[in-house]
């Protein structure tokens, strides 16, 4: 299949098994076969512990798969890419930068120029209500802020695909 036509997502017979601090095996993820069409939302509910976050990590490129495959518009997932935007339960922040800064890194990291970076950071924070705060640090601020935050760094990226591991956990009904 072409990129063009490709599902947005897709697993094929995908396990991920790690080693137990004990030295044993704990299996997260048993040969998923997962398709997501371009367009789709998808959310996927089940108990504690099931391989929800796990899977996310494969599609993410953070985390390759035991066997099977991962693959992202029709290539296989290399690890982290440009295509995958993630939001994680916890947020992922740098403690040592401020909100401004943290929401900068992805476009900088990117090749973006500073002053560009800097106003798409702005627009981000702005339509998740957190301008005033841009020269608070992530210790500074609630848990429902700093999820707001990462929500920010994560869409000023502009991302194909987002990812989203109970991004709203920490955020009020208003929010």
């Amino acid at each position: 299949m072409s990129a063009d036509t490709s599902p947005a997502i897709e697993l094929r017979g995908a396990s991920k098994i790690f080693k137990t601090p004990s030295g044993g095996l704990h299996t997260a993820v048993r040969e998923l076969d997962l398709t997501v069409g371009r367009g789709e939302f998808v959310a996927v509910v089940g108990p504690t512990g099931c391989g929800k976050s796990t899977t996310l990590t494969l599609v993410s490129g953070l985390e390759e798969p035991t066997e099977g495959e991962v693959l992202v518009t029709g290539e296989p997932v290399a690890g982290v890419g440009n295509k995958v935007g993630f939001v994680f339960q916890q947020d992922a922040t740098f403690p040592w930068r401020t909100v401004l800064s943290n929401v900068m890194a992805g476009p900088r990291f990117r090749g973006v120029p500073k002053a560009e970076a800097k106003e798409r950071a702005r627009e981000w924070l702005s339509r998740v209500g957190l301008t005033a705060f841009e020269d608070r640090y992530p210790h500074q601020l609630s848990g429902g802020q700093r999820k707001r935050v990462a929500l920010a760094a994560t869409f000023v990226n502009d991302p194909e695909i987002l990812l989203m591991d109970e991004p709203f956990s920490a955020l009020d009904v208003q929010t």
